[in-house]
């Protein structure tokens, strides 16, 4: 390995600011190269290596080996195991994880007034649509609005490759996105992303966004729960 490899992809734990400040020994371990955005992935509801990578253009596989068994280590995040043909590993977000959240969300929020707003006009175009669908959701969702609701939604959306069927579960305040129908949803939401994206931004009734079953009230509070813009 090169000089400059080393200097750019160290192994887990060589490197640190060694420095007696909090925000110094934070970044010890949020401020590599990749682990926000990875986080920020498996915030998004991404669990399983492959889908983190394939969604991750530019990141290597020995650099993503290397953040998640760092994020392990320092206990972000936790691998589960499950028994069956072929294997399958997902990784999953502590509670230590999941108090990322409010630092990526100042993040997003400096981003939009000193950078520009998230350009959703340019979705499907100059950005991912696969990327709006899974990000947007995580980081528009307000925990203040959810206090005292318990629902899942799937939202099944027909011109979105790869992302086509999305799970967003409220419990106790968090949201908990999954890219698959999970278990038994309280509301369905059926539509193409002109309809996802009016639905998040509360452009029109969820029953106007598309083909619902369930319950309309209880939709409308679920899009309550977002804030995009």
């Amino acid at each position: 390995m090169t000089q400059a490899a080393q200097r750019e992809d160290p192994a887990p734990g060589a490197r640190s600011y060694d420095q007696p400040c909090l925000i110094a020994r934070a970044l010890d371990v949020l401020g590599d190269r990749w682990t926000l955005l990875i986080l920020r992935d498996l915030m998004a509801g991404l669990k399983r290596y492959s889908d983190i990578l394939e969604n991750s253009p530019g990141l290597s596989p020995n650099i993503l080996s290397n953040r998640l068994k760092r994020l392990e280590a320092e206990g972000l995040v936790v691998r589960h195991y499950f028994r069956e043909l072929p294997p399958r590993v997902e990784y999953h977000l502590t509670p230590k994880g999941w108090a990322v959240r409010p630092i990526l969300l100042s993040l997003i929020e400096w981003a939009r007034t000193h950078i520009g707003p998230f350009p959703l006009h340019e979705v499907g175009r100059t950005v991912s649509t696969d990327f709006a669908v899974r990000v947007l959701p995580t980081f528009t969702f307000r925990p203040e609005r959810a206090a005292d609701l318990e629902a899942a939604m799937v939202i099944e959306i027909s011109d979105c490759e790869g992302c086509n069927t999305w799970t967003f579960e409220i419990r106790d305040g968090h949201l908990r996105p999954s890219r698959f129908a999970n278990g038994q949803a309280d509301v369905r939401l059926k539509t193409d992303t002109t309809g996802f994206f009016r639905f998040l931004r509360g452009e029109a009734a969820p029953e106007d966004c598309g083909t619902l079953e369930g319950d309309p009230e209880l939709a409308a509070r679920i899009q309550s729960c977002f804030l995009a813009h």
